[in-house]
């Protein structure tokens, strides 16, 4: 997991990330939840549940309990990700967790390295649902580099057939961050 750990506080990015991502989530109607997004055959609320399903999961594992290997269909995904995220921040700042080195789907890990993975994804698929909805995709502008840089880490020389991330793809002119960080990982930041 050489580089795969770019923050340098895992708990400030993860605050940041969550709140972004979670007043994305809010901005959701109903009319929204059946729209297509940029991770194929995932509509809005697909993605939402998977954002809610991240911190769920983690926050699981961060409570030292077996984690959930099935994503559930959240009644209210929007309302679940509010709850499973202030879950998940207790979690991760449990004195010691950061350094702790527990079991995770990579093998034993520290938790520094959950919180890393878990705002890559909220930075990733907070992207994904900026453009399902037509917002701005200057997500996490702070946080996109360093995300970009641990994703790298992980990925390069793996082949990447779009499950879950495809080819790199070049970035248009003019790409935030975060659209930098979409283009690698496959998406169409156009």
């Amino acid at each position: 997991m050489d580089g795969y750990l770019t923050l340098d506080d895992p708990l400030a990015a993860y605050d940041t990330i969550a709140a972004e991502v979670g007043t994305l989530a809010r901005t959701v109607t109903p009319g929204h939840l059946g729209d297509p997004t940029p991770c194929e055959g995932w509509t809005v609320r697909r993605l939402l549940c998977h954002l809610v399903f991240v911190n769920d999961r983690y926050a699981t594992l961060a409570e030292g309990a077996l984690i959930p290997e099935d994503e559930p269909d959240y009644a209210d995904p929007v309302a679940a990700f509010g709850e499973h995220a202030a879950r998940a921040r207790a979690a991760f700042g449990r004195p010691g967790y950061l350094t702790e080195v527990a079991p995770t789907p990579i093998g034993p890990q520290p938790g520094a390295v959950t919180v890393q993975h878990v705002v890559n994804e909220l930075t990733t698929h907070g992207w994904d649902l900026a453009r399902a909805l037509g917002t701005s995709t200057d997500v996490a502008p702070d946080l996109a580099p360093r995300v970009l840089a641990s994703w790298r880490s992980f990925l390069d020389g793996l082949p990447r057939d779009g499950d879950p991330f495809g080819p790199e793809r070049p970035a248009p002119a003019g790409a935030t961050e975060a659209d930098r960080l979409a283009a690698y990982l496959g998406r169409d930041a156009g």
